[in-house]
């Protein structure tokens, strides 16, 4: 008896975490890309599917500026969704920001599915290598 029971909560263990378990991030690429011209910061979101089937999904582009110096904080926040035909690259958002020397700027860019569950992310942080050297 006490052998059947085992098998039961393993099957169940392994069925339930194939049910419930993460999504891969392999279906849709979340990127980045940051161009620094003059004391101004372009960013721009962009979506690459990754797969050979149409992938959808929503995503949010934060920007978080603050100044180590005044003590200020500014948040931007960026939401939509978007449809990707197979192997399709896709700007979704840009920005654009004055960075000064007493700045550290972090953005954050997320993709969600349907249940709101994280299937892809990327971040890139500007001035913190000022911030480490103090």
């Amino acid at each position: 008896m006490l052998f059947r029971n085992r098998h039961i909560t393993i099957f169940i263990a392994l069925f339930s975490s194939l049910i419930y378990g993460q999504v891969p991030q392999d279906k849709i690429k979340a990127k980045l890309e940051i161009v620094q011209v003059e004391g101004t910061v372009k960013i721009t979101g962009t979506a690459e599917n990754l797969t050979d089937v149409i992938r959808s999904a929503a995503y949010k582009m934060s920007v978080i500026k603050n100044n180590n110096k005044s003590n200020n904080q500014s948040n931007n926040d960026q939401v939509g969704v978007f449809t990707l035909q197979p192997n399709e690259i896709q700007k979704l958002s840009t920005s654009q920001i004055n960075l000064s020397a007493d700045d550290e700027v972090i953005v954050l860019l997320l993709f969600y599915d349907d249940d709101k569950q994280i299937i892809a992310k990327d971040r890139v942080v500007l001035g913190e290598e000022k911030k480490k050297t103090m």
